[in-house]
Order: structure tokens, then C-alpha cells, then sequence
């Protein structure tokens, strides 16, 4: 009985809410059920999004608190703000990303910062943005998440329904780049 819970989270323009329509989309090709809940504020000026992906034997789409297997972060302040749904043997999915809110005056945490906060949990840490632009467009944050996220599943969901959901080059770069750096990352124990 497989049953994995994925939040998704980070800020409107990134590329959330499809990431998380890539990664049903791709257990659906692998044989597997999935749901999607998507739940966003001001998504369009830089809000906070997350999506909620669960595949297998699950019957609502929403992961309870605590619930999450992969928490996986496209900015790094939301992994704090979404924290209330990770455990012990949650995996964290840091892309190195602080992105300062639009409106003034509010203090926003470094990367340092959040990363002592999260100190002592499961973290996989890349400069996801760094990788898309490496695959040639920035845009493509998500799908090195995804690869990033592939490099932990072990198969269950099938590879090659990936690279199609991703549809094209750039992506396909970009997640076969995100799933190189975090394979590394994993056999060098970090």
C-alpha cells in the first residue's frame, strides 16, 4: 500500500501549483492515484502558494499537520512558514532562494538563518535557481525540484512519465541537473 504526502510551497511566479500538476500528472502515467489541493494567497504579487500532492491509497487531498513526507521549498522562508506539516523523518527540499516580500519594512530571514532554524532535520540543499539558469531558464526551478525529489523516491514514480510531463528540453535538462546534484549530495552523506 503505497501512500506519500508531498507540500510543495513557495512564492506566486514559481512555477508551484504546475509542479505540482507535473507530479500527478506523472503518478498518474505510473499507475498510481493522486490528488492535488491547491491552496495560495496573493500568488500573482509574490504570495505565498503550496500545494498539497498526495499519491496512493489516500482518500482527501489535504496532508494533515505533521503529515508530510517531502516538504519541498522553492523559497527558502516558506520551508519555516510550512513547517507545522513536517516530521522527524520528513525530507526537506531547500532551493537556496530568499526572496524578499513586496511589502516594507518586514524583516526577512537569510539563508543562514533558515538553515539554523532547520538545523537537526533531513535537509537536501540546492541552488535550484542556479541549475535552471545552468538548463537555460530560470523558470525551470521546478523541474530541478522534481529531479531533486526523484533522486529520493526510489522508482516509485516511473522516470520516464516525468520526463514526459516535463514536455520539453530545457526542463528535461533542468531535472536530470537538479537529480545529478542531489544524488551527489546523498552519497557524500550531506
Amino acid at each position: 500500500m503505497v501512500k506519500l504526502n508531498l507540500l510543495i510551497c513557495g512564492v506566486g511566479g514559481q512555477g508551484i501549483i504546475t509542479m505540482g500538476r507535473m507530479l500527478v500528472e506523472a503518478s498518474f502515467l505510473s499507475g498510481l492515484k493522486a490528488t492535488v489541493a491547491e491552496t495560495h494567497g496573493l500568488s500573482q504579487r509574490g504570495g505565498a502558494v503550496n500545494v498539497h500532492v498526495r499519491i496512493g491509497d489516500v482518500y482527501y487531498p489535504l496532508i494533515p499537520v505533521g503529515g508530510a513526507d517531502y516538504l519541498i521549498a522553492l523559497e527558502a522562508v516558506e520551508a519555516l512558514r510550512n513547517i507545522q506539516y513536517a516530521n522527524k523523518r520528513t525530507v526537506i527540499i531547500l532551493n537556496e532562494r530568499v526572496e524578499r516580500p513586496v511589502l516594507p519594512k518586514i524583516k526577512v530571514p537569510s539563508l543562514e538563518e533558515v538553515k539554523r532554524a532547520l538545523s537537526g532535520l533531513n535537509i537536501i540543499s540546492v541552488n535550484a535557481d542556479e541549475l535552471a539558469n545552468k538548463a537555460g531558464n530560470i523558470k525551470a526551478v521546478n523541474a530541478v525540484m522534481i529531479g531533486v525529489l526523484m533522486s529520493k523516491l526510489n522508482g516509485l514514480i516511473n522516470e520516464e512519465a516525468v520526463l514526459k510531463v516535463l514536455r520539453n528540453e530545457v526542463n528535461q535538462r533542468a531535472y536530470k541537473l537538479g537529480k545529478e546534484v542531489a544524488l551527489a549530495i546523498i552519497e557524500s552523506g550531506g
